[in-house]
């Protein structure tokens, strides 16, 4: 065989291999490359990105934010495609029509998910607007309410919905939970109607995502729980903002004088905080009991590893708004409790950290 003979033979040969190896149907230069990883984002107004716009094109009264921890942890990644759904708003049922909306071909391709969960169906953020009051300082044993924003009713009224909803009750005089944080540990024989709603929210997801149980392998989801809003009120009232109110109007009780701050009551503040706590402790028993189910491909994400909650002497902190009230009436504005841009790194830094850790 000469040298043309063999070239000839040599090329013939790669040609016939490359059509065996070639998928039926598809020519050699129609070959596609491999779709990125497709990373979700579900949630609410916490993973959209709330108070820090411009929002991003299209997000509508979703308020999606370039700076938003899924926005940061997407570019951090960079071969991930982000699919941005969570929405300023949503409540668990409507977060779980975000995963149901999805074709089942972009849900195979889910190579992570995050989620943060329950604010909305608590109403987190009417709580804050029934409590908040004024006071002149903190160490003031008299609180001003909002005029048609708030009032001792309308906040015990929030407070003990709230409380239910998380299987507790809150006691009148104290403004604690009548059932000790401790108790709540798992396992639980009576899981409390949030935990049903949050619990159903996460095997939708592995399950829309193919997850299979007792095999950590495939799609993850990353739960990321709410911050600490709010320190310790201390002995005083807690306060929401370093800013003073504009006017307020006609009031409603008598005796404070002088430049007024946005606060919560001592025992308002309490309540709250343990509300607080309550979320991340329930958020973290559904996630640790489907974990012990045999779902292992949800992970926690503590989101309190380097975050600072308001300070409740200054009104202030570096990762979270406190009160935002509109210059024109008491209004308080969406950005109120959300994280700052800071904040929102710091939550991106706790999803990194989950995701190497789950991907290890």
């Amino acid at each position: 065989m000469n040298r043309s003979t063999a070239l000839v033979r040599t090329a013939i040969l790669f040609a016939l291999v490359t059509m065996v190896l070639a998928p039926a149907g598809q020519s050699v230069g129609a070959l596609k490359p491999h779709p990125k990883p497709i990373y979700l984002a579900l949630g609410d107004s916490y993973s959209a990105g709330e108070g820090l716009g411009p929002f991003l094109p299209g997000s509508g009264s979703c308020d999606r934010s370039p700076k938003s921890y899924p926005e940061i942890v997407a570019h951090h990644f960079g071969d991930v495609k982000l699919k941005f759904l969570a929405c300023s708003g949503a409540t668990i049922a409507q977060i779980d029509q975000q995963v149901s909306s999805l074709p089942s071909r972009t849900l195979h391709h889910v190579e992570i998910t995050t989620v943060t969960a329950g604010g909305n169906d608590l109403s987190f953020f009417g709580l804050i607007t029934a409590c908040v009051g004024a006071v002149n300082s903190t160490a003031s044993p008299t609180i001003e309410y909002l005029p048609g924003v708030s009032g001792p009713k309308l906040c015990a009224n929030a407070i003990s919905g709230a409380a239910k909803l998380l299987g507790a009750d809150i006691n009148p005089v104290t403004g604690g939970v009548t059932i000790p944080m401790g108790a709540l540990i798992f396992p639980l024989s009576m899981p409390s109607p949030f935990e049903t709603r949050l619990s159903a929210l996460y095997v939708h997801v592995l399950h829309s995502e193919g997850a299979v149980k007792n095999r950590e392998a495939g799609p993850r989801l990353l739960v990321v729980q709410y911050p600490s809003l709010v320190g310790s009120p201390g002995v005083g009232a807690c306060l929401l903002s370093a800013t003073p109110l504009p006017s307020l109007g006609p009031t409603t009780t008598v005796g404070i004088s002088g430049p007024l701050y946005p606060a919560f009551s001592n025992a308002n503040g309490y309540a709250l905080g343990d509300i607080n706590s309550y979320v991340q402790l329930e958020t973290s028993v559904v996630a640790e009991t489907l974990r012990r189910d045999g779902y292992l491909d949800v992970s926690l994400t503590p989101s309190n590893n380097g975050f600072a909650p308001l300070n409740c002497a200054t009104g202030t902190s570096p990762d979270i708004n406190g009160l935002i009230l509109a210059d024109i009436a008491p209004v308080i504005e969406s950005g109120s409790f959300h994280p700052t841009a800071v904040g929102q790194a710091v939550l991106a830094s706790s999803v990194l950290a989950a995701w190497r850790g789950a991907t290890r």
